[in-house]
């Protein structure tokens, strides 16, 4: 695999990991989880902050290590 691939995938996931923490931290302690109903619902609603959390941080994790990059 070229370096810059893995350089690309290791950098996303390693921001998406944080992403997801934060946003079970939210969910579960925070101020989002009061405001998801109980249901079936609430299955699309933790699904969709998970993954806008984990894309956001995976892409901004991913573009600061490019930043720096030498």
């Amino acid at each position: 695999m070229p370096p810059l691939v893995h350089f690309v995938i290791k950098n996303f996931g390693m921001g998406a990991v944080i992403g997801l923490t934060v946003a079970c931290w939210l969910v579960a302690f925070g101020a989002v989880g009061s405001h998801i109903p109980s249901g079936s619902g609430a299955y699309l609603a933790v699904g969709m902050i998970a993954y806008s959390m984990a894309s956001c941080f995976g892409m901004g994790f991913l573009a600061t290590a490019l930043m720096f990059l030498e």
